[in-house]
């Protein structure tokens, strides 16, 4: 016998009665630890699919096929206009930044950073043996940040005084995607406080949150300002487009701003996807940062720590001003 009601609406009613249970917080934080605000991926799914193919088999009538038909259709076509959108703004801005080229030249230029950034990022994977980043915590005003052979680095962790003076060495890896991530063994990223003494090339960076059409992007723009003045503009960020699998997420969480018990429906999206062309997951407006400054770029294997008679020699200036901190401090 034919029914009115395809049962797999039954996985509709659960999906609204756990989002009910999530708004009440003595019971909703239970489930909140139990990533209930997931389930409805799964509930949603279930429902639309059993609905169809209890149509198809004839159990309901097939005009319940109109249900998922619209909720899948209507899904890949908001899905679809993201990417669409985000194919036009990656071209876009990669247009826009292979149109700059910055005379960056490292051998009279010292370049600096408004924050860490890429600095020690930029010493690991190209032809640049120092960078700078601004750290108003130091007289000196800033950090520098070079890539050294494991031995500089292991002298660097014994001495104790160094480690009083900020100088501190850092391991790092090699590879974006969890599971295939690499530590490099050889080298040691090393930082210490210490003035550029060469013309500064500074950069900067701004945020914004802005919508195209409805795809959340988060605009990133990059400053590159001469010594003369002279500014370069490159444009990244990354967006958030719907995944092409419908994943409804439905649930509450506690907002510590307020603080308050706040739920919410929306569409899984897929946050943190590159704007600009490449090959890697994150790192990429670092990339075009590096292209257009005409940086080399070393690979892995190729990698050679810097000079370390630097650092040492350097290393006794950091230690006496510390020691002068210190002693004003007391004084």
């Amino acid at each position: 016998m034919r029914s009115s009601l395809p049962i797999s609406l039954i996985w509709l009613v659960a999906t609204g009665v756990i989002f009910a249970l999530q708004a009440i917080p003595f019971i909703g934080i239970f489930l909140m630890l139990a990533l209930a605000m997931f389930w409805s991926v799964l509930l949603v799914n279930a429902a639309m699919i059993g609905t169809a193919i209890e149509a198809l088999l004839g159990r309901v009538s097939r005009w319940w096929l109109v249900l998922p038909i619209a909720f899948y259709g209507g899904y890949w076509v908001a899905a679809a206009q993201d990417h669409r959108a985000l194919r036009e703004l990656a071209a876009s801005y990669d247009a826009a930044n292979a149109r700059v080229a910055i005379p960056f030249d490292p051998a009279r230029q010292a370049l600096v950073f408004a924050d860490q950034g890429a600095a020690a990022w930029l010493t690991q994977n190209y032809a640049l043996s120092v960078a700078y980043s601004v750290n108003s915590n130091f007289p000196e005003g800033n950090l520098s940040h070079r890539m050294m052979d494991s031995a500089v680095c292991t002298k660097v962790r014994e001495a104790p005084a160094l480690r009083s003076a900020f100088v501190h060495t850092f391991g790092f890896h090699d590879g974006d995607a969890i599971g295939s991530r690499q530590m490099e063994k050889r080298f040691c990223a090393l930082s210490m406080p210490e003035r550029p003494t060469l013309s500064l090339v500074r950069v900067s960076q701004r945020e914004e949150k802005i919508a195209l059409a409805r795809l959340p992007v988060t605009r990133v723009t990059t400053t590159v300002t001469m010594p003369d003045g002279q500014q370069f503009r490159l444009v990244g960020g990354v967006a958030a487009p719907l995944s092409w699998i419908p994943m409804p997420v439905m649930g509450c969480a506690l907002s510590s701003g307020t603080p308050s018990w706040d739920c919410g429906a929306e569409f899984w999206r897929n946050d943190f996807t590159p704007i600009v062309s490449g090959n890697m997951r994150y790192g990429r407006d670092s990339v075009v940062l590096a292209r257009t400054l005409g940086l080399k770029p070393v690979a892995i294997a190729d990698r050679q720590g810097g000079d370390p008679a630097i650092v040492i020699a350097k290393i006794p200036q950091v230690e006496e001003a510390t020691l002068a901190r210190q002693l004003a401090s007391i004084d």
